[in-house]
């Protein structure tokens, strides 16, 4: 795979994403979004791809502390540029370089800062400069945080200021790639450009071209994780703009108009600007198609960085033939360090043979979370009745400004702290990358609860699996791409309470029984068949393999 991508080398790659997971400390990324970017710049770096990440330099991340309710407050961490390595962007003369975009009645200034990934520049692009008003310095202090007209700024500094910042330091992509709708406002500025070479081309004709140059991957489906404003506040913000490149504001509102409403959405903008879309699996693909008929989106699964999630003892399981009893020794090992992991930092103790089953993503409704809490009495009784401990981690985070997601945690919370179940359910506060790798590295059991055609993709089953833990899952996202017989468990979408009870009575836990008996070769054997589907179908090198020949080819 690496030889593909390797012949596309002198294609220049501009990624934009508003979020990016490198590592815990310099926390710009808030979910799975973030994780893929960072994953996908770690392997552009390994494949020698000449690849550029575009995304915004917040000051502000935050940890996730839990009040005396269980429910999540956010406590702000000022992020220290210097301290994260990275370095201002100036010119010959040391003076940083800025760019300036019409904003509404005033002009805004954006600097970029350089983050070293391995061999790959990420550039930051960043607000908080002297000369703009004390509001606008605050337009990229945080990720995610604040009212629509933040989200509209943050989107037209990344969108519109990256296509300038990359100008002005001298970067000519020929592939701008849009991952998620955040940075559609590119395709205007790069259509700006266009026209200022070809002066006889109208706008039209001008955007039209410039498609060639832009590619968007969609992750969600799921209305509230898309971003749509009123047509009033994409006037307010981008009117000025507008006037700069000479096409009225009608015409950008156009580009995003939801049929029969007044909303705009950026979105709608990626789609009807990018001359090819992917969805990131075979069945998002499908969905997609049922919302947006108009549009045929490429199917390219997402893969993970093998490097970040495999855990050092289970490099065996990726070899041809990996030995039963090695590949077990290696997963007690993995296990042990998960178990003390949850004591340091909780202070539950685990059984060493407990059978572990964790569930860790972030809390929305579609997702999930309290689908094993349905019916109390009946989880109490399969904990008591099960021959071997069982014991249920949970973890993840939730968008701040997200009162539902929190309550459902409080929930998972307060169970957690009660009689019936504090010996066998934990909560795992402050959700992270390294909570993530403890988790996919040490769990038995990876459970996956979305409503059938919610999850677009879903690659903290991936991680697991690599690690040989077994998938207990709704068909959905990437999962349905597997056959599952002999290897792990689906779940009834439509029934998915009673289903996941009676998989763990009649399946899962007979199974892992017999690990106590010395007999664990077919729980084995489904971890090496696990961590094969991984390693042959679903790494970051085949999908940016996938993104070089299907998303960024230029014939």
């Amino acid at each position: 795979m690496n030889d593909q991508i390797k012949l596309s080398k002198s294609l220049v790659v501009a990624y934009f994403c508003m979020e990016f997971a490198l590592d815990d400390e310099y926390g710009i990324y808030s979910g799975g979004l973030g994780v893929l970017a960072g994953d996908l710049l770690h392997q552009a770096s390994d494949s020698d791809a000449n690849l550029t990440g575009v995304g915004l330099a917040y000051s502000l991340t935050y940890k996730q502390k839990l009040d005396k309710n269980g429910r999540q407050v956010e406590e702000d961490v000022l992020i220290d540029p210097v301290k994260n390595g990275l370095i201002k962007v100036v010119d010959d003369q040391g003076q940083p370089v800025e760019v300036m975009l019409p904003i509404h009645d005033r002009q805004l200034r954006i600097q970029a800062w350089i983050k070293k990934v391995g061999k790959i520049d990420l550039i930051l692009l960043d607000t908080n400069i002297s000369k703009n008003l004390t509001a606008d310095r605050q337009i990229t202090n945080q990720l995610y945080i604040g009212d629509r007209d933040h989200r509209l700024l943050q989107e037209m500094v990344l969108g519109i200021g990256g296509v300038k910042m990359l100008d002005a330091i001298g970067i000519k992509p020929d592939i701008y790639h849009m991952n998620e709708g955040h940075s559609a406002f590119l395709s205007l500025e790069i259509a700006h450009r266009f026209k200022q070479l070809h002066r006889s081309l109208n706008f039209d004709a001008a955007l039209e071209q410039s498609k060639q140059k832009i590619v968007f991957t969609n992750h969600t489906l799921v209305s509230a994780g898309r971003d749509v404003f009123s047509f009033d506040l994409v006037s307010t913000y981008l009117f000025k703009y507008a006037q700069t490149i000479g096409i009225s504001v009608n015409q950008i509102i156009k580009m995003g108009k939801i049929k029969d409403t007044s909303l705009f959405s950026m979105d709608m903008m990626a789609l009807h600007n990018a001359i090819r879309t992917n969805a990131v699996s075979q069945y998002h693909a499908q969905r997609a198609k049922e919302i947006w008929r108009n549009y045929s989106l490429i199917p390219i699964t997402n893969g993970i960085y093998f490097p970040r999630w495999l855990s050092p003892h289970k490099k065996l399981l990726t070899a041809p033939h990996p030995s039963v009893d090695a590949v077990w020794q290696a997963h007690q090992r993995g296990k042990l360090e998960l178990i003390r992991y949850v004591e340091q930092t909780t202070q539950k103790i685990i059984p060493a043979n407990a059978l572990i089953i964790s569930w860790a993503r972030r809390f929305v409704l579609y997702k999930r979370p309290l689908a094993l809490f349905w019916q109390l009495d009946w989880l109490e009784h399969i904990i008591k009745s099960s021959p071997v401990p069982l014991y249920f981690l949970y973890g993840g985070k939730v968008h701040p400004g997200n009162e539902e997601g929190k309550d459902l945690m409080s929930q998972v919370v307060e169970l957690s702290k009660t009689n019936r179940f504090k010996n066998n359910l934990t909560f795992i506060p402050n959700y992270s990358l390294e909570v993530a790798q403890y988790l996919v590295r040490g769990s038995d059991v990876w459970l996956n609860t979305p409503i059938e055609g919610y999850e677009a993709c879903g690659t903290s089953g991936m991680k697991a699996a690599l690690n040989g833990v077994l998938q207990c899952s709704t068909n959905d996202g990437w999962v349905r791409e597997v056959d599952w017989t002999n290897v792990g468990w689906l779940l009834d979408s439509q029934h998915i309470s009673e289903s996941l009870y009676q998989t763990l009575e009649r399946e899962i836990i007979p199974l892992f029984a017999q690990t106590k008996t010395t007999n664990f070769q077919p729980w084995v054997k489904r971890m090496i068949k696990s961590s094969q589907i991984i390693a042959n179908h679903y790494s970051t090198e085949r999908m940016l393999s996938e993104y070089y020949s299907r998303l960024y080819r230029t014939d």
